[in-house]
């Protein structure tokens, strides 16, 4: 069964657009049939010209209105078993345009369900804050990845983020689970071990991976590139730890 996901963090900062494009690059290596989702109207991840190189017509905002289907929102990707949604800025309009709509945090889910079969994985990256596009993400999701970061806020911001997520699961979508939190731009235990103490780590509602991904100066040089991680340098450190992290979440959520 396809398995549809969020990366879900309401902090700037927390690299969450650049796991949800090197988790989709991952599965697709792998040879997953991967559909990767840009539901943040900043559209970040659509700036990625080795995953979004050539300009579609219709974006995610056609979906939520009604315009266009998934298909034809969809587009090839160069990467083999990966299909990518793109987004543009114009996706803000669609919250005011929407306002009075019954069911409107839904609308994703259903533009998913049209194409859900055809995947194994679906990665959807949203915005970074707990607004509209973040509910309708968690709406639309089976499971969300939560990344944070190695500072002494993380524990404040899991548990603001805690909170919208009760409301999603008890409103919109019961069958909503958490993955876990991934730690990112963190050298291991021993970083980890630096900014939080045992019970400040316990005091995590939410079981972290085992997989960290570190900081890694070929992240930004490919960002910079447009690429994913493993098509800049597939020996690189944070390569590996995308490939770690990708077979972790595949035996996790199976």
């Amino acid at each position: 069964m396809s398995k549809t996901i969020s990366v879900i963090s309401q902090k700037e900062g927390t690299g969450k657009t650049t796991i949800a494009v090197n988790i989709a690059a991952s599965l697709a290596l792998f040879e997953k049939k991967t559909l990767l989702i840009d539901c943040d109207p900043q559209s970040h991840l659509s700036r990625f010209s080795s995953i979004c190189s050539k300009e579609n017509p219709e974006t995610l905002y056609h979906g939520f209105m009604g315009k266009a289907s998934a298909r034809e929102l969809s587009i090839r990707t160069p990467i083999d078993y990966l299909t990518f949604i793109p987004s543009k800025p114009n996706l803000f309009l669609t919250e005011h345009r929407l306002a009075i709509k019954p069911g409107k945090e839904l609308i994703l889910k259903k533009i998913i369900q049209e194409i859900k079969d055809d995947f194994q994985y679906i990665i959807i990256d949203s915005p970074s804050s707990l607004g509209f596009f973040t509910i309708c993400s968690m709406a639309a999701s089976d499971w969300i990845i939560l990344p944070v970061t190695c500072n002494f806020s993380t524990l404040d911001e899991i548990s603001d983020l805690n909170e919208v997520l009760k409301i999603v699961q008890e409103q919109l979508n019961p069958n909503l689970k958490i993955a876990g939190t991934l730690f990112n731009q963190c050298s291991g235990k021993d970083e980890l071990n630096h900014f939080f103490s045992e019970n400040e780590l316990k005091a995590i509602p939410y079981k972290s991976f085992m997989t960290t991904i570190p900081t890694d100066d070929t992240v930004r040089k490919s960002n910079m590139l447009g690429k994913p991680v493993a098509l800049y340098d597939v020996t690189a450190k944070a390569t590996q730890a995308y490939f770690d992290f990708s077979v972790e979440l595949m035996k996790k959520i199976a």
